[in-house]
């Protein structure tokens, strides 16, 4: 699906990062602040393996999941309400306490010693990322013409490839250098970094409204959006769970599943979950392109495909290499199912909504990031997480198929 830039929409301070008034310093400053929180958010990926085996805790994919689900199940209830006071005071404020709540679990993790106490700072990581992404996702939709909306989604889809790439291969180098203060204090320096540039050199476009709407957004006690705009958003949500399920659950099961049947140390886990981000990451503006060719929607679905093929293969794997391999499929399947919903769910906010929005988009984000570790934690236990993985791929061809048919019906209905 691609929304025509003409068709009823509201010309945006920004017309491009590379026009006239463009100020492409925030999305450069933007996809800084995204690195450093997912760098604090995947360091621990490789560290899971050890914690919660060695001790001999029961249930290890049970607890991992919980460890994961903690960030997601608090980021959940705040991000509405989050996007809601992004819109009411401005995006810089929320953006620099989601921020700092950051550092402040960065600083904390040294010191937690019980799974407990993972899960607490995991939970207070998700109330930042509830007041941190509404917030700066919808400052890009302030800042930017839906022609280059998919343009700086992708530069920040990179920063965030980045840190997901960097994080787990640091963590597990540095944990194993210098111990486990290490890497939690470069977590920390680089929040507080990212908080100081956007003090400094982030200033929020001015958002008007004339007395009447202002009036009917005062009075407004529901979203309000046009009837595609509502099917848009609904579709990003359904492929967003199921896409975003796949790195959750490699987020909770792939470091004590790789430990347990290949037994690999922290370094490799490390490596090849950094493989599966620089591929997200290096593929971001191929996919800004082919999304520009094929649409949101189809891209979505190409990347849905593209998980499914990546869980056949760690479902059959016997080796290392085969482990890479998946990650490859994994990160491009990752990258493209992000940037084709996030792109379709920025366009389908009306002018002053932006941050509920994407409050929405990120519910669902994170709703999946907290249900599915935990569910599939809870069933690799009972059955194994070779299964976990070969039933989940053909979950995601079940949806591929009905997303399909769903795009042909539509576009026989010219709703698309």
């Amino acid at each position: 699906m691609q929304f025509n830039s003409n068709q009823t929409l509201t010309k945006k301070p920004l017309q491009g990062l590379r026009g006239h008034g463009a100020e492409p310093h925030i999305v450069i400053i933007a996809a800084i602040c995204v690195f450093s929180t997912q760098f604090g958010v995947t360091v621990i990926a490789p560290l899971l393996g050890e914690w919660v085996i060695a001790p001999k805790i029961p249930h290890p994919f049970l607890v991992s999941g919980l460890i994961i689900s903690a960030f997601a199940l608090v980021s959940l209830a705040l991000n509405i309400p989050g996007g809601i006071l992004s819109d009411k005071f401005g995006r810089k404020p929320l953006i620099v306490t989601g921020l700092l709540l950051y550092a402040v679990a960065a600083v904390l993790f040294p010191f937690s010693k019980s799974p407990y106490d993972w899960i607490f700072v995991r939970a207070l990581q998700g109330a930042g990322a509830g007041f941190f992404f509404p917030a700066v996702t919808a400052l890009l939709a302030d800042i930017t013409s839906h022609e280059e909306r998919g343009h700086a989604l992708s530069v920040y889809n990179m920063g965030l490839g980045v840190g997901l790439a960097v994080g787990p291969i640091s963590g597990g180098i540095l944990f194993h250098i210098y111990g486990i203060f290490m890497p939690f204090f470069f977590c920390a320096a680089f929040v507080l970094l990212s908080a100081v540039l956007v003090l400094l050199f982030v200033h929020e476009p001015k958002r008007k409204f004339g007395e009447k709407e202002q009036e009917k957004k005062e009075k407004r006690k529901r979203l309000s959006l046009g009837e595609r705009e509502r099917k848009a958003l609904m579709l990003c949500c359904v492929v967003v769970f199921f896409g975003k399920g796949v790195a959750s659950m490699m987020s909770g099961l792939f470091s004590p599943f790789a430990v347990e049947d290949f037994n690999v140390s922290e370094e490799i886990i490390g490596t090849i979950l950094s493989v599966m981000f620089v591929t997200f990451t290096l593929l971001q503006v191929g996919f800004n392109r082919l999304m520009k060719l094929i649409g949101e929607i189809v891209l979505s679905i190409v990347g849905l495909l593209l998980c499914a093929c990546g869980l056949f293969v760690l479902y059959f794997a016997t080796c290392v290499p085969e482990l890479f391999i998946m990650s490859v499929f994994l990160g491009a399947g990752i990258g493209a199912i992000l940037l084709g919903t996030l792109t379709l769910a920025s366009k389908a906010a009306g002018e002053g909504q932006e941050g509920e929005v994407m409050g929405i988009y990120y519910t669902t984000f994170y709703a999946s990031l907290g249900s599915i570790p935990i569910v599939c934690g809870a069933l690799s236990d009972i059955f194994s997480a070779r299964l976990l993985f070969l039933g989940y791929a053909v979950l995601l061809l079940i949806l591929i198929l009905m997303a399909v048919v769903w795009r042909v019906k539509s576009k026989k209905g010219k709703e698309y």
